[in-house]
């Protein structure tokens, strides 16, 4: 049986990790045309804080529970939005462009989402917004 490997580098922090899982930016065909990552939260943390002027994300749950704030950077309307896996529906959030996004572990484990994205990662696109959650 022959079985294929795709390394990926792990980015660990205090409040949980980040892994690139498929993206335009290894050479994994056919999935060379889209970016994906895990990242996971642990209870209690808050990741992101931040907007994009170019790219868009989606957000899926995967476990866990999560507190997601949506704020329209120009007009400054907000959002919240509480997911918890073990809930009866099941949604994948679009966040647009220029929509600052903050997600709060809210449960008591480890909380685990994966975004999807049309581009990788821009440093230069990624600007550092603070909120409240």
């Amino acid at each position: 049986m022959v079985v294929s490997k795709l390394p990926r580098e792990k980015h660990s922090r205090e409040d949980g990790f980040l892994c690139e899982l498929i993206s335009s930016k290894y050479n994994d065909s056919p999935f060379s045309c889209f970016h994906s990552y895990l990242v996971v939260i642990r209870p209690d943390k808050v990741r992101a804080m931040h907007y994009h002027k170019q790219k868009q994300e989606w957000l899926a749950l995967t476990s866990g529970k999560i507190k997601l704030v949506l704020e329209n950077i120009n007009t400054k309307e907000r959002s919240e939005i509480k997911m918890d896996i073990e809930g009866e529906k099941y949604k994948i959030i679009h966040i647009p462009s220029f929509f600052a996004h903050a997600i709060k572990n809210i449960g008591s484990s480890n909380a685990s989402i994966v975004i999807f994205t049309e581009k990788s990662d821009n440093l230069e696109d990624t600007i550092e917004y603070q909120m409240e959650i």
